[in-house]
């Protein structure tokens, strides 16, 4: 019977994840409905009979409106973010909890603990999808393809939204929220944060993306749990891809030189190291003498 509702509570921990990819397949379908009627208003479409001519074109131009795309990307997070919201909110968050001031959350070596391991960990992730298209190039070539459709290749303001705020929200209810607290409970934690990680990286649905999120995972479950906030995790998330979308190329090596590049990872690894440190340091000193 143990072994039974152990099975049980792991398997509950996919309920979260399972919702979010529902809310994500109806509006799809929903929107992909939608434009089909603007189609058909429009004359891009015809009806004839009972079939329906222009229909390839159509699938074609939807498939390719990467406008469309990531306005489907963006409510499909909102809803996502708005229902694991309550969850969140009715299952974890104690009736009567007094709202806490930012300085009881985080203090300035957190801060700086959290900007070394994005820097780090921004450096690091860079060189992994390096070294998957180097040895899986088809991997590559489809996660280019899944980026350039959405039309991360020119950021828009609505991509732009949604990559630094509304992803990051509702990425973190979903996984370091929900999915995680609930694996908490099933796992020991370091179990059940490679969990909520392989998850992550499962729902981005390519090889690449998936890699590198489930390593980001990683990091956004581990200051999540040790801050002992959901608020630290979305900071976090949200500095990872504010840089990831605007960071200057500058400020990466395109060279070919392998001395520096081996300097550059090398830099990457001791800044992450650093920046765990730091945030440790701010945890105590928070916990130690907390900011009123």
């Amino acid at each position: 019977m143990k072994i039974l509702k152990k099975i049980g509570s792991i398997l509950f921990c996919l309920l979260p994840v399972l919702l979010a990819f529902g809310i994500q397949i109806v509006v799809t379908f929903a929107g992909v409905f939608a434009k089909m009627l603007v189609l058909l208003a429009d004359g891009s479409l015809a009806v004839r009979g009972s079939s329906l001519a222009g229909l390839d074109n159509a699938i074609y131009q939807i498939s390719s409106d990467s406008q469309f795309l990531a306005g489907i990307t963006a409510v499909y997070a909102i809803l996502a973010a708005a229902a694991l919201g309550i969850w969140y909110k009715v299952r974890f968050v104690p009736k009567h909890t007094p709202r806490r001031r930012a300085s009881s959350i985080v203090n300035p070596h957190m801060l700086g603990g959290l900007i070394l391991l994005m820097l780090g960990m921004q450096y690091l992730s860079s060189y992994m999808v390096m070294l998957i298209a180097a040895i899986r190039p088809a991997w590559f070539q489809t996660y280019q393809s899944m980026m350039e459709g959405i039309g991360f290749g020119d950021m828009t303001p609505l991509l732009a939204v949604y990559t630094v705020l509304i992803a990051p929200i509702s990425e973190e209810l979903i996984f370091r929220g929900v999915t995680l607290k609930y694996a908490s409970r099933a796992m020991p934690f370091f179990m059940a944060n490679i969990f909520q990680s392989v998850l992550f990286g499962a729902f981005h649905g390519n090889m690449v993306q998936g890699i590198y999120a489930f390593v980001a995972g990683l990091f956004c479950g581990y200051v999540c749990h040790k801050g002992g906030s959901l608020y630290l995790s979305v900071l976090f998330h949200m500095m990872f891809n504010l840089w990831g979308a605007f960071a200057p190329e500058a400020l990466s090596y395109g060279g070919n030189s392998i001395g520096i590049h081996l300097a550059v990872v090398t830099a990457a690894a001791g800044i992450t190291v650093a920046g765990f440190f730091l945030y440790r340091k701010g945890i105590q000193r928070r916990e130690a003498y907390p900011c009123h």
